[in-house]
């Protein structure tokens, strides 16, 4: 995972998750496509503990943040009705830009399970790209705002 510009995340949340019933296929093993709903289920609580919940900055920001590019690496699998630890690191905030990445561990173990990232643009409500208010950017990475 690349880090922030001073070596470290910039800011990091955990969450769990089950893996449930409809998430697995015939094997028993949890789908790829599921990982991508737990990085989000991450990213969303990360943003809510900065005091940034989505629906927040949707509405009185009028910023939306769709994926532009996402990446995941699998390591184990994760089966049914396994508690799994969610880590979401904020590593990079800058202009129009947000990376999140990510860790899905077993809890019972630990057992890294997969590794990946998204990086998101700020567009405004007509889709266009726009950098991170200053308040929004502090809110998300602190005083200082807008970080490599």
């Amino acid at each position: 995972m690349a880090p922030g510009a001073d070596g470290a995340a910039l800011r990091v949340g955990r969450t769990t998750a089950r893996v449930r019933y409809p998430e697995i296929d015939r094997m028993g093993v949890a789908h790829h496509a599921v990982y991508l709903i737990w990085f989000e289920l991450g990213r969303t609580e990360l943003m809510r503990e900065c005091g940034c919940p989505y629906g927040e900055v949707e509405e009185r920001e009028g910023i939306l943040f769709p994926v532009v590019d996402l990446g995941c690496r699998f390591l184990a699998p994760a089966r049914y009705d396994e508690v799994l630890d969610i880590t979401t690191r904020l590593t990079a905030a800058k202009g129009a830009r947000v990376r999140f990445e990510y860790q899905v561990e077993r809890s019972a173990g630990p057992v890294r399970l997969a590794e990946g990232y998204t990086v998101h643009a700020a567009v405004g409500c007509d889709g266009r790209p726009c950098r991170l208010p200053e308040e929004l950017s502090v809110r998300l990475v602190g005083p200082g705002g807008q970080t490599a």
